[in-house]
C-alpha cells in the first residue's frame, strides 16, 4: 500500500485533538508539528558551577503505557497449552572466541526515579549517558567530565528570558541521547507534561559543537492533549555523508495516547538534518499519525562513519527513504518506509512489507515474570515491543543490513526468556531475514532487555540483562563474526556486578543501549542497569562497558 497525504499548517494544539481514535482502515493522518526554540545555553559545564543536580520531584515510578491488544501484538506466553520450543532457540553458545572485553566503569546511579531507561551514545572523544532524569558526560576512559545533571537544566539554562515553558522545569522521562556523527552534534531529548496529560511536550536539545559539555540550542515540541510515549530518535542520510540529501533527517517515533490513556496508534515524524546545524527559530516536523495497527515502531538509525578508512560503510543508497520496523503477530516483522517532503510538508508511506520469521511468544506474555535471587518480585520484560535501536548499515557491494532484538519466551516448559535477534539484509532490491536466533541457553537464566548493533566489518554485538532465582539481575553481552555459524552467537560475557535484587517495584529498563564508536567504527559500547544492593528502586546503578568482536585479519582487529 502507498499512501500520500498533504499536511496543512494548522494551529498545533487544535490539530492534535481528534474526536475519535484512528482505525487500522484509515490512512495515516498528516500533521506538521513545530519545534519552537527556547534559547541557547551557556557552556553547560560552567552552568553547573551554580546549578547543582537534584531530582525536581519526590521518588516516583514513571508509568508504562502499553498499546494493549492490537493487530501488531505478538503471541502470549503460555504456549496455548501445547508443548513447544522456540524454533530459533540457541541451546548452547558457539565455541569460537572472537569477543575482546575492553574498559568498564560505573555510570549514573539512582536519582529517585524508576526505571532508569538507560541510554548511551558515543562521539569522537566523549560518551553521553542519559537516564530518568539525568545526563552525564564521560571521556572514553570513564572519567566524568560533567554531571549527572538534570535534563531539564539544559532547557532552564536555554531560556533567553524567565520562562514558564514546561521543558524548563519538568523532567518527564523516556530520555534519548544520540550522536549525529554526520554533523558532529549531540541530541538529547525527554518528555515533559502536566499531571492530567492535557499538556504534553517533547523537549529536545541540540549541541552547537561536538563537545557535550558545551552549549546547546533547546527546542520545545508541543503535542497538545496527546502524550508521545516511549519516543525514539534516529539519524538518516542517503547518497552522501552530509545533510544535503532530501532524505537526510532526524526521525522520530512514539506511541500516542490521547490524554495519556487511550492508545490511538504510533506516530512517525522527521525534520531536516540541516536544521541540526542551522538551528533555526522554528523547525517544522512532518508527521504521520498511524492507526492502532501500528505500535512500538522503531526508526532505523544510521551506523557508519564519514571518516572511516578500511571496511568503510556508506550512507543509505541515493534516494532511500527512512525505514521503520515493528513486529506483527507472532511470525512476522513489518517494514515501512516513511518519506517526508520537508519543503512541501507532504509525505509518502510505503508498506508494510511483512517479513516472515520463526514463530515466537512474547517474553512473560508482554508483562512481568523475570525472577530474581532472594525476592518474590518479578521484573517486567517489555516483551511487547522491539528494543531500541534498529541499527542500519550500508556495506556497499556487501548490501544493506539492519539488526534489531526483542524478548521472547524460550519454551512452554517454563517462563524462561531469551533475546531474539534478527539480521535483515538487502543485496538487490528486496529485504529478507538473513539471520535470526534466540539467545536463551538452557541454563535456567532469563535474558531480556537487549540492544544490538553492527560494526564496519559486519560483526554483531548484543547486550542484555540476565537474572534467575539463583542470581541477582546482572549485565551480559555476546557477539558474532561473519564467519560464525549462521543464526548463532558466541559465548556469553558476564559482568557480574549485580549485588542485589529489586524489591516492591517490577519495572526494569525500559531499554538499554548498544552503540558503535565512530572514531574506529569497531568498538561496541553498552550501558544497562543493575542493583547495588537489595532494596527498592533507590538502589539501582548503571554500568558502561566496551568490547570488540573480530576474527583474525578483520579490519577491526
Amino acid at each position: 500500500m502507498i499512501t500520500t497525504s498533504k499536511a496543512k499548517l494548522l494551529c498545533l494544539v487544535a490539530s492534535l485533538v481528534w474526536a475519535l481514535p484512528l482505525t487500522a482502515e484509515q490512512p495515516p493522518r498528516a500533521e506538521i508539528l513545530t519545534a519552537h526554540r527556547i534559547g541557547t545555553t551557556p557552556l553547560m559545564a560552567n552552568y553547573l558551577a551554580t546549578h547543582h543536580p537534584a531530582p525536581n520531584a519526590p521518588f516516583r515510578v514513571f508509568p508504562l503505557r502499553k498499546p494493549g491488544s492490537h493487530p501488531g501484538k505478538g503471541g502470549g506466553g503460555t504456549g496455548g497449552g501445547s508443548s513447544w520450543s522456540d524454533p530459533a532457540l540457541q541451546s548452547s553458545p558457539l565455541t569460537t572466541k572472537n569477543i575482546y572485553p575492553g574498559a568498564e566503569f560505573p555510570g549514573i546511579s539512582a536519582d529517585g526515579y524508576v526505571p532508569p531507561d538507560t541510554n548511551l551514545s558515543v562521539g569522537d572523544t566523549q560518551i553521553v549517558e542519559t537516564v530518568n532524569v539525568n545526563y552525564a558526560v564521560y571521556d572514553k576512559g570513564g572519567n566524568p567530565l560533567q554531571g549527572p545533571t538534570p535534563i531539564h537544566a539544559i532547557f532552564a539554562a536555554a531560556s533567553d528570558l524567565p520562562s514558564n515553558d514546561v521543558c524548563t522545569s519538568v523532567d518527564g522521562g523516556d530520555p534519548i541521547v544520540l550522536y549525529d556523527r554526520i554533523d558532529q552534534r549531540w541530541i538529547i531529548s525527554q518528555l515533559a507534561y502536566n499531571i492530567s496529560f492535557t499538556n504534553n511536550h517533547l523537549c529536545m536539545a541540540i549541541s552547537k559543537t561536538d563537545d557535550a559539555t558545551g552549549a546547546y540550542t533547546a527546542y520545545d515540541i508541543s503535542f497538545g492533549k496527546v502524550l508521545p510515549d516511549y519516543p525514539k530518535l534516529a539519524i538518516w542520510a542517503a547518497g552522501t555523508w552530509d545533510n544535503s540529501s532530501p532524505q537526510a533527517g532526524v526521525y522520530f517515533s512514539a506511541n500516542m495516547f490521547n490524554h495519556g490513556s487511550s492508545f490511538i496508534g504510533a506516530q512517525m515524524c522527521g525534520f531536516p538534518l540541516q536544521d541540526a546545524t542551522s538551528l533555526p527559530a522554528t523547525i517544522p516536523w512532518v508527521c504521520a499519525q498511524n492507526g492502532t495497527s501500528v505500535a512500538s515502531i522503531l526508526p532505523a538509525d544510521l551506523d557508519g562513519s564519514p571518516y572511516a578508512t578500511s571496511g568503510t560503510t556508506s550512507p543509505a543508497p541515493t534516494g532511500t527513504a527512512e525505514y521503520y520496523l515493528q513486529f506483527s503477530g507472532s511470525k512476522a516483522l513489518s517494514l515501512y518506509q516513511f518519506a517526508p517532503n520537508f519543503s512541501a510538508g507532504t509525505y509518502t508511506i510505503t508498506g508494510p512489507t511483512n517479513l516472515g520469521v520463526d514463530p515466537f511468544y512474547e517474553a512473560c506474555g508482554g508483562g512481568a515474570c523475570v525472577p530474581q535471587l532472594g525476592t518474590s518480585t518479578q521484573l517486567d520484560s517489555l516483551g511487547d515491543r522491539l528494543m531500541y535501536r534498529l541499527s542500519y548499515r550500508n556495506y556497499g557491494i556487501g548490501g544493506q543490513s539492519m539488526v534489531v532484538t526483542h524478548s521472547v519466551q524460550d519454551s512452554s516448559a517454563s517462563s524462561q526468556t531469551g533475546v531474539r535477534w534478527y539480521q535483515l539484509t538487502n543485496t538487490s532490491d528486496a529485504w529478507k531475514v538473513a539471520q535470526q536466533g534466540t539467545y536463551g541457553i538452557n541454563d535456567g537464566d532469563y535474558r531480556w532487555m537487549g540492544s544490538i548493533a553492527q560494526d564496519k566489518a559486519g560483526d554483531l554485538g548484543l547486550g542484555y540483562s540476565i537474572s534467575s532465582p539463583n542470581i541477582y539481575p546482572n549485565i551480559a553481552y555476546t557477539g558474532r563474526v561473519p564467519g560464525d555459524t549462521s543464526n548463532k552467537m558466541e559465548g556469553e560475557q558476564f559482568l557480574n556486578i549485580g549485588a542485589g535484587a529489586q524489591t516492591s517495584v517490577n519495572r526494569w529498563g525500559d531499554y538499554s543501549s548498544m552503540s558503535v564508536d565512530p572514531s574506529d567504527d569497531c568498538t561496541f559500547w553498552y550501558a544497562n542497569e543493575y542493583l547495588k544492593s537489595n532494596g527498592s528502586y533507590t538502589n539501582w546503578g548503571t554500568y558502561i562497558n566496551n568490547f570488540k568482536v573480530y576474527a583474525p585479519g578483520s579490519p577491526c582487529q
